[in-house]
């Protein structure tokens, strides 16, 4: 049996980069079409005031030009969950790539895993051009040297190129493989390389490739020395007479990659295409180990050329490696033309190009910069000129050859066959890779004819976030060419990550939705524009209110079932249902609609117009003598019962499949029955059965009646009441709206008598008196029908409009209950009361209109109402709720509203992010002292002098936690939100430790690390509980010692602390969170992963804590047992001597589990015992690895981790 091997070719769908003069796209491409050179000469001033010496810059010898950015030290820190203190110790390049990172997946409209996609991470950094120039050696180290093993740890984990990759997975959520790649110049073309073979091997869905390249400081030249591949003039010129060396640069880009066909099929947008490539080391046939070899770069472009299925004679340009070295421009040049001319004997048809002429040379991410302008290239079909190039290097043998270099950009049309370039990369070392490239095919048409929602999504991490991006989507489109509204609207709600503070904007074209933002931005308000903030602790709690009788009107699914695959999939079993059971069709009652000033539609403006009086369940009944006189099919009993109950099961289908569910439910009068099917009690079968009876039942059985709708409170109706034979209180919807209802002449006394006292009622197009004694002729035949009927428990709390009490999970339904809610009065206003004391976030009205919104919003003004649907609003009432859901913080699954619309994922505006300084140099005083003084002072101003002692005590319990907070995460004290929980501060739990400790000590209270996580969280419940237990408060302070308390549950689980991430890094955010209450699990028990990747900002908390791992008790002493290191000798600059080999850490003794019920101290601190000792040991292997780089790096190295002074003066640390 043979396979198709599956298609090599991998589509470039999203970029981003920041280099030297363009942070776009468009900026990049007019650099390179214009042959303009962005690297910067320095001038003295300039290098005066970085602190280069003037007898340095002053030498004739010196160069001083790189290629630099722009805000090294900005940095949004709290988007990504870190600590200032962590920022500030992070290479500039790790935080770069970070945010590039984010950038380059929301262009290629993926910016997090959903679905079960999942994404890879291949990554390089490093500079090796000027090896001493980078962030640890002149900033950190300086400036913070690690005091303890915790920032000891954060350092490593910060700066080492070792963990780029992990911590983007981390930070974004991603769960494809995350690998580090270095091999030199060459790093991130193997990282395209590497990431194009995880995607055939279908080790990830797609892959993202970056590369970050960063000296610092960035203003800085070097001594030109003869022979070396640096640059004496300071201009990079690529296969030029006159080229000199290569000049350095700065820069950081990342590319997405999917493979070709899945990128097509679904609709992304493609920049390119990767039909192949080759990848070769020269092994040892040359002269040097770093000298370039032309058999190991032909073999490379050899291998691309066969794996592509190409010849060499169909490439129109080839963008080269290029350092601008005499001697290795040459050899590159032989190898490229030999593998060519294995295929064509052309000559002068093919370009070079490089563009380190334009913006130097990013060593490791040289490779990915190539590959953005070959891209652009294919994109514009314009071969642009070579910068800095005016004649060619006389060893080339240019002429005869396949190539050439274009001095000006001349246009590159496509032939017979797509453009298609060549790109090469060489690392130092020999690792060759080259890549064939091909222009993006043309997009599929578009086929979709349905519009899509009017709703443009926009969000930010912060209030200023949000704004920003408003800002930025409302410029884009007033720039034309204008996006597409479908791939506009697509790409915001699916293409885009939502942070907590979110608006909607309503628009059905661009120029709308641009005004729309516009109006946001200028503080208006205007009524299309909805905005919100999500909940940080927990879900969006959305109750459900079903709609009875009375709201439906002829074609009120029509819109839906038109449009949505599963409405049509639940009505039609319902129509099935229903001919079986009766013989006539339900679905044309749902789905044609009559003409527009039907009987229908009185009815419908009289329940709007009735104000506080609102719906009256079954009183609203369309067909049995409308205020027109006509009948209307859809309003018969027997007809708009189970249509009624179709649409809204259809409903919370679509909701569903949208991803909202209820947290509880409640329905008015008939309603009640979508909502047990809502609550899992009724099949949709027995639903549809039960209406159809029911409603079947009144028409036939019930004698005629009347209803009238009152003004009046509820004892003023009763009183009514009694003063009328026969009259009932049929209905109560609010405090002022009551339905009375009974025999005819009971209903015209009653309305007389309201007449005479000033307070007129409103006559309801009825025939039957609903919930009162004329419904009990019915009621033995329907208990038949109930008796029939297998109830189930329900799954989420209904409450009931019966009586308004709450049915808890596991209560099942019975023939009695439906028997007396089909006769007993609605008590809708105690079933509103009832769902306020659930504290929803959301009330969601599913019905065909916005019946019983009004009264829920004069129930419960602080609650947020929303109708599902809208009479004669086709879908808007629909698109309006899941923008107000989603900006009440609800995680929508747009892709349900979208399908049908034909929307793509398209580039739009990233994200803009908030960037503070965060830099690590020399500072004029340590961090926090003024400002916690300025702060205190603050707080206690707004306290005023007249608070109670106790709450006195609170506050200054605060202030000492707030800046033991601030000194452990290194921000300022008035920074630091009281009401936020601690690690979206951005601590981790060892840092936390730390901060307890020091608590401990200066008010004498224990606070272990579950009740941190399950009973204070944040820094003012942190106070409230510490102060409840200060010996002043008249309580015993907790034992310090590490006896372990009582448990306060005999069947929880440990909550021990969440294990943190990779080595020192802060645990996710989904392990830190507040837990909720543990329950009973084995000890032994693996820590459970959480249910789904984290998000940049909204993480789920895991489904249990973890059990405390055991940890043998360890033998080294504790940290302060380590004295600070000695500065370095003087001598430590000229000499070296090898440094004493690391202890190897023992095998570690398998420990018989326990069952404690918490975690104690003394466990807590033998785990950051053990965790030190691995950090110390990684400490001395890294810092010996960094000294073999450069005798500096050696001292510097040296006095991070003390590695004379812990191993040559204190002996080997035990383990």
């Amino acid at each position: 049996m043979t396979t198709t091997p599956p298609d090599p070719r991998m589509a470039v769908i999203g970029m981003a980069f920041r280099l030297p003069g363009a942070d776009t796209p468009e900026d990049l491409w007019r650099i390179v079409r214009d042959g303009t050179d962005c690297i910067t000469r320095f001038t003295d001033e300039e290098l005066a005031a970085a602190g280069v010496p003037a007898e340095e810059y002053g030498a004739e010898d010196f160069v001083g030009a790189s290629g630099i950015l722009d805000d090294l030290a900005g940095f949004d820190a709290r988007h990504f969950a870190m600590s200032p203190h962590e920022a500030s110790i992070t290479d500039p390049q790790h935080r770069l790539f970070l945010e590039c990172a984010q950038h380059a997946l929301e262009d290629a409209g993926y910016p997090q895993e959903r679905d079960g996609t999942r994404i890879g991470v291949y990554a390089s950094t490093g500079y090796y051009l000027y090896t001493l120039q980078n962030y640890l050696l002149n900033n950190v180290l300086p400036s913070r040297p690690p005091s303890d093993w915790v920032t000891g740890m954060q350092t490593i984990v910060g700066n080492y190129a070792d963990f780029t990759a992990t911590r983007v997975a981390y930070r974004l959520g991603l769960t494809g493989p995350a690998v580090n790649i270095q091999t030199g110049c060459s790093s991130s073309l193997v990282g395209v390389q590497s990431a194009a073979q995880a995607l055939l091997m279908d080790d990830c869905d797609i892959a993202l490739v970056g590369a970050a390249a960063v000296h610092v400081p960035q203003v800085l030249g070097y001594r030109h020395v003869k022979g070396s591949i640096l640059s004496r003039s300071g201009r990079l010129r690529a296969f030029d007479a006159g080229a000199d060396g290569t000049v350095g640069g700065t820069g950081v880009l990342a590319v997405v990659l999917k493979r070709l066909t899945r990128a097509v099929a679904d609709g992304d947008t493609i920049h390119g295409v990767v039909l192949g490539w080759g990848i070769a080391n020269d092994g040892a046939s040359k002269s040097a180990y770093a000298a370039p070899s032309a058999d190991g770069q032909r073999a490379a472009v050899r291998q691309a050329l066969r794996r592509a299925g190409v010849g060499a004679d169909t490439i129109g340009y080839l963008e080269t490696h290029g350092t601008g070295t005499l001697k290795g421009d040459p050899i590159e040049f032989d190898g490229a033309a030999g593998a060519y001319r294995e295929d064509t004997d052309r000559t002068g048809y093919c370009a070079l190009g490089s563009v380190k002429a334009n913006i130097g040379h990013l060593d490791a991410a040289s490779g990915l910069a190539g590959l953005v302008k070959a891209l652009l290239v294919l994109r514009h079909g314009v071969i642009p000129p070579m910068a800095n190039f005016t004649r060619p290097n006389p060893l080339l043998g240019l002429d005869g050859s396949p190539f050439y270099i274009p001095g000006t950009a001349r246009p590159w049309p496509a032939g017979d066959v797509p453009r298609r370039a060549g790109l090469t990369s060489l690392g130092v070392g020999g690792t060759n890779v080259h890549l064939i490239l091909e222009q993006a095919p043309e997009p599929v048409p578009r086929t979709a004819a349905l519009p899509p929602p009017d709703v443009l999504l926009v969000s930010g991490s912060s209030p200023q976030a949000l704004a920003d991006n408003a800002r930025a989507f409302r410029d884009r489109l007033r720039r034309p060419p204008a996006p597409h509204p479908a791939d506009l609207v697509t790409t915001a709600a699916v293409g885009r990550a939502h942070g907590r503070h979110r608006l909607a904007a309503r628009g059905t074209t661009p120029h709308a939705l641009a005004d729309a933002l516009d109006a946001w931005l200028a503080g208006t308000a205007p009524a299309n524009v909805t905005s919100g903030t999500a909940p940080s602790d927990e879900p969006l709690r959305v109750a459900f209110q079903f709609t009875g009788q009375g709201s439906q009107y002829p074609g009120m699914a029509a819109a839906l079932y038109a449009r949505f695959p599963a409405v049509r999939e639940v009505l039609d079993a319902c129509e099935l249902h229903h001919r079986d059971l009766t013989g006539d069709s339900l679905l044309a009652a749902l789905t044609v609609e009559s003409p527009p000033d039907g009987p229908g539609e009185d009815l419908a403006r009289e329940t709007d117009a009735a104000g506080e009086t609102g719906p009256t369940g079954e009183t609203d009944s369309v067909g049995e003598t409308g205020p027109a006189g006509g009948t209307d099919a859809a309003g018969e009993t027997d007809l708009a019962q189970p249509a009624l109950f179709a649409l809204q099961c259809a409903l919370v289908r679509l909701w569903h499949d949208t991803g909202v569910a209820p947290y509880a439910v409640t329905g008015h009068s008939v309603g009640e029955y979508a909502a047990l099917y809502a609550a899992g009690a009724l099949s949709l079968w027995d639903g549809l059965r039960l209406t159809t009876a029911r409603g079947r039942l009144m028409r036939q059985r019930c004698a005629p009646g009347a209803m009238v709708a009152a003004p009046l409170d509820r004892a003023a109706a009763l009183a009514l009441a009694a003063e009328v034979p026969g009259l009932e209180l049929a209905v109560s919807n609010g405090d002022r709206a009551q339905v009375l209802a009974g025999p005819v002449t009971a209903v015209d006394r009653a309305c007389a008598l309201l007449d005479a006292r000033g307070t007129p009622g409103r006559r309801l197009p009825v025939t039957r008196a609903f919930h009162t004694a004329l419904m009990e002729p019915m009621l033995e035949e329907f208990r038949k029908v109930l008796d029939d009927v297998e109830f189930r428990p329900v799954r989420i709390p209904l409450v009931s409009a019966l009586d308004g009490a709450t049915r808890p999970p596991g209560w099942i339904p019975d023939t009695d209950h439906l028997l007396r809610h089909t006769r007993e009065p609605v008590r809708f206003d105690e079933a509103l009361h009832a769902l306020g004391a659930g504290r929803p976030g959301l009330l969601l009205e599913i019905g065909p209109h916005t019946t019983l919104s009004g009264l829920a919003r004069r129930a419960l003004p602080d609650v947020p109402v929303v109708p599902s649907l809208r009479r004669g609003g086709a879908l808007g009432a629909l698109w309006g709720a899941a923008a107000e859901l989603h900006c009440a913080g609800a995680d929508l699954g747009w892709e349900t509203l979208l399908a049908g619309s034909g929307g793509r994922r398209v580039p739009l505006p990233g994200y803009r992010f908030q960037h503070q300084d965060h830099w690590t140099g020399p500072q004029p005083a340590a961090l926090g002292t003024a400002a916690a003084r300025t702060a205190r002072t603050a707080r206690a101003a707004r306290r005023g002098t007249d608070v109670v002692q106790q709450e006195a005590a609170v506050a200054g319990v605060l202030d000492s936690i707030v800046e033991a907070t601030a000194r452990h995460l290194g921000g300022d004290p008035s920074a630091i939100d009281s009401d936020a929980n601690f690690f979206d501060l951005g601590a981790d739990s060892l840092q936390m430790i730390s901060v307890l400790r020091e608590l401990e000590q200066q008010h004498r209270v224990k606070v272990t690390m579950r009740q941190l996580f399950e009973e204070t969280g944040t820094p003012r419940r942190l106070a409230r509980f510490i102060a409840a237990r200060t010996p002043d408060t008249g309580q015993p302070p907790e034992p310090t010692t590490g006896e372990r308390p009582a448990p306060e549950r005999t069947a929880a689980a440990s909550g021990a602390v969440p294990p943190p991430g990779p080595a020192g890094e802060a645990p996710s955010p989904a392990a830190s969170a507040a837990y909720p209450p543990p329950v009973a699990q084995s000890v032994s028990a693996a820590y459970p992963p959480p249910a789904a990747p984290p998000a940049p900002a909204a993480y789920p908390p895991p489904t249990a804590p973890p059990a405390p791992a055991a940890y043998p008790p360890p033998t080294a002493p504790p940290a302060s047992a380590y004295p600070p290191p000695a500065a370095p000798p003087a001598s430590a600059y000229s000499s070296y001597s090898s440094p004493t080999p690391p202890p190897v850490p023992g095998p570690v003794a398998p420990v018989e589990p326990v069952a404690p019920a918490y975690a104690t101290r003394q466990e807590l601190e033998d785990l950051a015992q053990k965790i030190q000792q691995m950090s110390h040991i990684q400490l001395q292997m890294m810092s010996q690895l960094s000294q073999l780089l450069a005798l500096q790096t050696a001292a510097a190295t040296d006095r991070l981790n003390g590695v004379q002074g812990v191993n040559g003066h204190h002996g080997t640390v035990a383990k």
